[in-house]
């Protein structure tokens, strides 16, 4: 051990601490030559776990306490993006939901304020997230089955019948490749209220560039796709500063099979992105950067997720303080907004409630800003309101019980956690040069580097789990036969016909020159390279439909084609 590494060991007797620590070497050696360790201890990230952890880890990392973990509230921000975190003000608490038709969803959304949900995020169906009305023939199959139908602005007022906008702190839904869409129809929802916009939050997702590798709802060109997201992230600027038009996603990079060390280089290469379009357009780091929120996603194992949302954080503050000059604070403190889940199973599925609240609970010490979770009947159906009733109760067992939440940052100081930390923050660092050597987001999706990574860890994972390497209990230790039982919920069988019905009937009712002048209004934009979102909110208060809209984008912009390299 070199003299820096043990000067940095304060009041230890460095002699007396590597004495103790080969005397237990010796025994621990000994131990496991005489009983074997009953598996590979390997992080999903592929961070071999040690058997015990030292202040000689933190120590030989060479890291120091006031540059790289601080206090929370200050720079780096590995401690949470607030001084008080949750003594002062809670994580969110929230909830993603959506089936069917806006009618039938209503009294869901309804039922889950009543019961204490802060933010409610509109789950849509895929015809709406890839841009086509519920009478469209590629949305046969699928209307109102993965979340619910919004056709127009009518759908979404019917939806949030009833609920105050002004008593739940925020409203949103994900809508990445239709962006300017769902942040017109939210504008104009309030408006219509006689709400200004500065008395109720908006939260997007609004991410188009991880659905080329991730998910697959893109409609546009990549360049195309992402200038749209930023449009909504440029008016919210001017319009709503404090509403949140971008959240830039690991989550779903990371369930494709990435890793969440990767999976958040990647998510980091595309906010880079979106700031640079943004810069361009003549907007400030420190007027756009506090807009932009993260999604990190670890749902193998418990302490890389706490130590992932910590370096998450200290990455994005040091790409903001030294790649981008950011000044303000509010610039370089990431929030977080975390999706709790557990590997879910369709094995004995009541089983989940223990993995999603462990789960909850690691992004909670790790200092998420906004929490939603899973259902543990997610893995076999739309979630019933029994399951999703536990799973906000779970939320709030967290927020409010046991005492997680009554100190900063409790497992700060950890040997553990720190050299965790450490560690996955030098993976995603060299992950993101890796991407940047590459050329860049863009390059993620052309050349099939995105895919590539995300190919590799998921044949990894099925192989850690075939093999029993990673132990998964129901599924390959002790395991069981599917259980999906008789009162799984289901959507109703009439659903598209409804929609296709209510689709009809607002159009014919419509001014048909409104609508005519609306859309060309869209046009224009497409031409000029205009912000997307104000001839937006005039088409959503005509009553142009998603699918009208996106079907001028698509005139005018293109379609993605994805190349052989892709």
């Amino acid at each position: 051990m070199n003299e820096d590494c043990k000067s940095r060991i304060e009041a230890q007797d460095v002699a007396s601490l590597c004495d103790a620590a080969s005397a237990w070497r010796e025994r621990y050696d000994a131990e496991v030559k005489e009983k074997g360790e009953q598996r590979a201890f390997l992080t999903d990230v592929g961070i071999k776990v040690r058997p015990v952890y030292t202040p000689l880890d933190v120590a030989e990392s060479g890291r120091s306490y006031l540059e790289d973990i601080g206090f929370p509230g200050q720079y780096p921000f590995t401690r949470g993006d607030r001084a008080g975190m949750y003594r002062t003000e809670p994580f969110v608490i929230s909830a993603y939901s959506g089936f069917g038709e806006a009618q039938d969803c209503n009294q869901r959304f309804q039922t889950l304020v009543g019961w204490g949900a802060e933010q409610l995020l509109v789950a849509l169906d895929l015809p709406t997230q890839c841009g086509y009305d519920s009478d469209h023939e590629m949305s046969t199959g699928e209307v109102g089955q993965v979340g619910v139908a919004i056709d127009s602005m009518a759908d979404l007022e019917v939806l949030f019948d009833g609920i105050d906008l002004t008593k739940i702190k925020r409203v949103g839904t994900l809508g990445n490749s239709i962006g300017p869409i769902v942040l017109a129809m939210f504008a104009v929802l309030g408006e219509r209220r006689g709400l200004d916009w500065s008395q109720y939050t908006v939260n997007l997702q609004n991410d188009p560039l991880k659905e080329y590798i991730a998910r697959g709802t893109q409609i546009l060109p990549a360049e195309a796709a992402a200038r749209l997201a930023t449009d909504c992230v440029a008016w919210c600027t001017d319009h709503a500063p404090h509403w949140s038009p971008m959240t830039v996603c690991v989550n779903h990079i990371n369930a494709g099979g990435a890793g969440s060390s990767r999976a958040a280089a990647i998510a980091l290469s595309n906010a880079m992105h979106y700031l640079d379009l943004l810069l361009e357009k003549g907007y400030g780091i420190d007027q756009v950067a506090p807009l932009l929120h993260m999604f990190p996603d670890e749902r193998h194992d418990f302490f890389v997720s706490v130590a992932n949302l910590r370096a998450l954080r200290r990455t994005w503050a040091r790409l903001m303080k030294e790649r981008y000059g950011a000044t303000r604070p509010e610039a370089m403190a990431l929030r977080l907004t975390v999706y709790g889940h557990g590997q879910e199973t369709v094995q004995e599925p009541l089983n989940n409630t223990v993995r999603i609240g462990f789960g909850t609970l690691a992004y909670v010490l790790g200092g998420a800003s906004y929490v939603y979770i899973a259902s543990y009947d997610e893995a076999i159906s739309t979630p019933t309101e029994e399951s999703v009733k536990v799973a906000l109760r779970t939320q709030q067992i967290i927020a409010n019980e046991h005492g997680f939440t009554d100190t900063v940052d409790p497992l700060g100081g950890s040997y553990f956690v720190e050299t965790l930390t450490n560690q996955i923050e030098e993976q995603i660092r060299g992950a993101l040069q890796e991407i940047e050597g590459a050329g860049g987001a863009k390059a993620v999706i052309t050349t099939g580097l995105g895919r590539r990574w995300m190919t590799e860890g998921a044949v990894r994972r099925q192989r850690a789990l075939d093999s029993g390497s990673r132990p998964w209990v129901t599924v390959n230790k002790w395991p069981q036969p599917p259980d999906v039982p008789n009162t799984a919920f289901r959507i109703d069988s009439q659903t598209m016909q409804k929609q296709m019905l209510r689709v009809a009937s607002i159009k014919a009712a419509r001014d048909p020159e409104r609508v005519a002048a609306a859309l060309a209004g869209i046009d224009e934009a497409c031409r000029t390279g205009a912000n997307m979102v104000p001839p937006t909110i005039e088409a959503v208060k005509a009553l142009v439909t998603v699918g009208e809209i996106c079907e001028r984008w698509r005139t005018h912009f293109g379609v993605f084609e994805p190349s052989t390299d892709f």
